[in-house]
């Protein structure tokens, strides 16, 4: 089982605040940032958290306090606990800023194989195809309906008219 801690606080700088207003301004969502925990995870608890950081300048291993008022937290019991393997293969890789621009804002598909965004890596750790256009709102969405769908795993949506293929 994993956990999924997606991002709605404000930066404690202010330049943290601007960097996270314009993720959600650019995404149109409340969440600027998206972690994954092995296992289970409790509001209010610290946990280890594995993902890709601006801040922290690329992907990396942080003990993070989950205030209750800065994350939403989503468990994905049908998820083993070593898929945070992936993300610590990778530890050390550099942020890709390019890849936010190429991908989110421009929505071109961009994708550096040495660089990595947070949702893009939680999303390629889940196997999730073209991890790259995945906004952390984009991931919530997809996890979300994969959950209230009985699903296991993300498929792509049916047309809004449409009922849900099987």
């Amino acid at each position: 089982m994993i956990t999924l801690a997606f991002y709605k606080g404000r930066g404690s700088s202010w330049w943290s605040r601007v960097q996270d207003g314009a993720i959600r301004f650019a995404t149109r969502s409340p969440y600027s940032h998206v972690e994954l925990i092995e296992g289970w995870a409790d509001p209010g608890q610290e946990a280890v958290c594995l993902s890709a950081s601006g801040r922290d300048g690329g992907v990396r291993e942080k003990t993070i306090l989950l205030k209750p008022d800065h994350w939403d937290l989503v468990d994905m019991a049908d998820q083993p606990a070593g898929i945070g393997g992936f993300i610590r293969d990778r530890i050390g890789a550099r942020y890709d800023y390019w890849g936010i621009l190429f991908s989110q804002v421009l929505s071109l598909g961009r994708h550096d194989a040495d660089r990595w965004f947070c949702s893009e890596i939680c999303a390629a750790a889940l196997g999730m195809p073209n991890a790259q256009r995945m906004s952390p709102q984009a991931l919530y969405d997809v996890v979300m309906w994969s959950r209230t769908s009985g699903q296991t795993g993300p498929r792509t949506p049916a047309p809004p008219d449409q009922p849900p293929a099987t």
